[in-house]
């Protein structure tokens, strides 16, 4: 309709032909997402001053917004949404809704190009003839994001991020005594190409770094000639601020991918995985990826030359912010993939302290429960949960409450992650045969009071930590099980004794980590219907519900930081004296929790989602599913109206 209505307009001021226009309608169909007008103007049927003229006299440019809308990549909500952050943070909206991921950067370059008629191109693998660097001023090109990319026929193509105005592309073609063509390009790709045109270095686009990185190692690390001479300034530089932007945003690891284009940098910020926003330096990741895999494996003294093997190490730096010096350690792993080489590098910020449970977000409820457990002696306590639900955080908090000076306490970790000090930390070497199992037999002779092993992995470890337990020690460990009562069928089924088991655990305690709500977005909203029918919800609960809308305090997610929820067992010695019947997982569980007043991990998510700390999007992410089933009764009770 909108496409008729330009023609109309276009034959009534005698711009065009009928037979024109339905010439370049036909053209259209070999190209349907090709604009109208920019055909009209190709097949030299119509002036590109012409054009814009209609289309700015008659308001029949349609906004970016609706042009976005209309091919369902956002919705009004979140145009609303964007909007809003555009005003305040006082952005273009296409910078704020990619700000916000909702679409990518080259779906807003293809709606810009839609929305002023003109071409998109990808600038990847374009090469630059040397006069371009001539035709146009640098610091012009650099301030309105555009870049010369071809001089044919007196004809020169400039690529833009956004148009430039009709006064502008005038100028341009008084300085360079040709005809210009726009189009528009990615604005990674345009400050990619500023670069090898005009022959500039990526710099922090204005960005001061609060924090400075200086590297920590024995050896002279990246001294030799050879590998100087390989690793450019640029990677060293990216590889730096990437790093230090990862530390300031607080992510627990850094991700470089391996792409068929280049490379993929994300971050892990509370528990989810976020691409990495380095402004323009972003566009001198791709060119540079296998030298920034390579300063990586220089910082930790890998091998640079293997590329077809896993290799494991790590690093260290000493991160300064004004007058403050603190130590971060990194652990990195490379993998092999299709495309080059994976790495990962897990930050492990020594800022963090002593940590305590209220600290990581317990409530007073469990963490005094989990108190008074530990002020009985001797017993195994085992905490469990998939990789990355704090497992490892919550018994830091647990050796610091117990960790006195009159007790003797070691650990076995892999690694050790935060070290604690009155505590002797040692980290397993399987290379040299230093095993959870081989260290837990000599710290046996330590004389220990506290012992602390980082995960049971198999039987011989999972028995000298029962027979340690059943010795007079306190033992901490963790184990990857779905639920609390999960951790004694998993044991009896590794072949541990039931006896032994029932004669030493003390307690489980089974937990994830859900987000929490950003404070500074708050606000109330109506769940999907299909969402509350998944937790057993009655439409007309008359319960309200909170989520965070988005700013940019927390990066446009709506959430900051995490905090557990749990399920905390302290069997009695009737619950014990089931484990000699070798019970199933279910059977357990309807003596342990259905049959007494122990609230379940959803349970306790519940809680947290009615006092406005998280929402029933996360639990549905992180709760076992069979909980959330078992749990629906008790939860519709809860939404009952009232």
């Amino acid at each position: 309709m909108q496409l008729k209505k330009l023609g109309e307009l276009l034959i009534e001021k005698k711009l065009v032909t009928a037979e024109q226009f339905n010439e370049a309608l036909k053209k259209q169909e070999e190209n349907p997402s090709q604009p109208i007008g920019q055909l009209l103007c190709q097949m030299g049927f119509l002036k590109a001053k012409d054009l814009e003229y209609v289309l700015d006299h008659n308001s029949k440019r349609l906004k970016l917004g609706e042009i976005l809308i209309a091919q369902n990549l956002i919705n009004a909500d979140r145009l609303k949404s964007a909007l809003e952050i555009s005003r305040v943070e006082k952005i273009p909206l296409g910078k704020a809704l990619v700000k916000q991921l909702l679409i990518g950067e080259e779906q807003l370059a293809r709606a810009i190009a839609l929305q002023h008629d003109l071409k998109f191109v990808s600038l990847a693998g374009v090469r630059y003839d040397s006069e371009l660097s001539t035709i146009i001023n640098a610091s012009f090109a650099q301030h309105h994001r555009i870049v010369p990319i071809r001089c044919r026929d007196n004809c020169l193509t400039i690529a833009m991020a956004y148009p430039l105005r009709r006064d502008e592309i005038a100028q341009l073609e008084s300085w360079s005594k040709m005809r210009v063509e726009p189009v528009i390009a990615r604005e990674s790709e345009i400050f990619t190409a500023q670069q090898k045109v005009f022959k500039l270095r990526g710099t922090p686009s204005g960005e001061e770094f609060s924090f400075e990185l200086s590297e920590d190692q024995g050896g002279e690390l990246g001294k030799s000639k050879y590998v100087s001479d390989f690793i450019s300034e640029d990677a060293s530089f990216l590889v730096k601020r990437i790093i230090i932007k990862g530390i300031m945003d607080g992510a627990s690891d850094i991700h470089f991918e391996s792409t068929e284009q280049g490379m993929d940098v994300r971050y892990r910020i509370d528990g989810i995985l976020r691409k990495v926003e380095l402004g323009a330096d972003e566009a001198l990741i791709d060119p540079n990826f296998r030298q920034i895999i390579s300063k990586i494996k220089v910082m930790c003294d890998m091998d640079i030359t293997e590329r077809r093997r896993p290799q494991d190490s790590s690093f260290k730096m000493k991160v300064s912010k004004g007058q403050k010096v603190r130590g971060v350690d990194f652990r990195v792993s490379t993998v092999p993939t299709q495309y080059g080489e994976d790495v990962v590098v897990r930050i492990l910020d020594k800022q963090v302290g002593i940590i305590t449970l209220e600290g990581l977000g317990f409530t007073p409820e469990h963490a005094a429960a989990l108190y008074q457990a530990l002020d009985r002696p001797t017993g195994i306590f085992l905490v469990t949960g998939p990789t990355g639900s704090g497992k490892s955080s919550t018994l830091y908090a647990v050796l610091s409450h117990i960790n006195t000076p009159g007790v003797k306490t070691l650990t076995i970790e892999d690694p050790v992650e935060y070290a604690i000090e009155g505590i002797t930390q040692t980290e397993i070497n399987e290379i040299i045969g230093n095993t959870f199992s081989r260290l837990l037999r000599a710290f046996l002779r330590q004389d220990p009071d506290n012992i602390m092993v980082g995960e049971i992995r198999d039987l011989e470890t999972a028995t000298i930590s029962m027979r340690a337990a059943l010795t007079g020690h306190t033992v901490f460990s963790t184990l990857h099980t779905n639920d609390a009562t999960s951790a004694v069928t998993r044991l009896i089924d590794m072949g541990v004794d039931p006896t032994l088991l029932a004669a030493t655990l003390r307690g489980v305690l089974a937990q994830r980590l859900v987000r929490k709500i950003c404070r500074q977005c708050r606000v109330h909203y109506d769940p999907a219907a299909e969402l509350l029918a998944e937790f057993g919800i009655p439409l007309a609960s008359g319960r309200g519900f909170i989520h965070g809308k988005g700013c940019a305090a927390c990066h446009y997610t709506g959430f900051s930081g995490r905090i557990p929820i749990v399920e905390l067992w302290l069997p009695t010695r009737e619950e014990l004296a089931l484990f000699n019947r070798r019970p199933d997982n279910l059977t357990l569980r309807q003596s342990v929790f259905v049959e007494s007043s122990r609230k379940t991990m959803i349970e306790d998510g519940f809680r947290r989602v009615q006092a406005g700390e998280t929402t029933l999007e996360e639990l549905l992410r992180v709760v076992p599913f069979e909980q959330i089933e078992a749990g629906r009764e008790k939860i519709g009770k809860i939404f009952a109206p009232c």
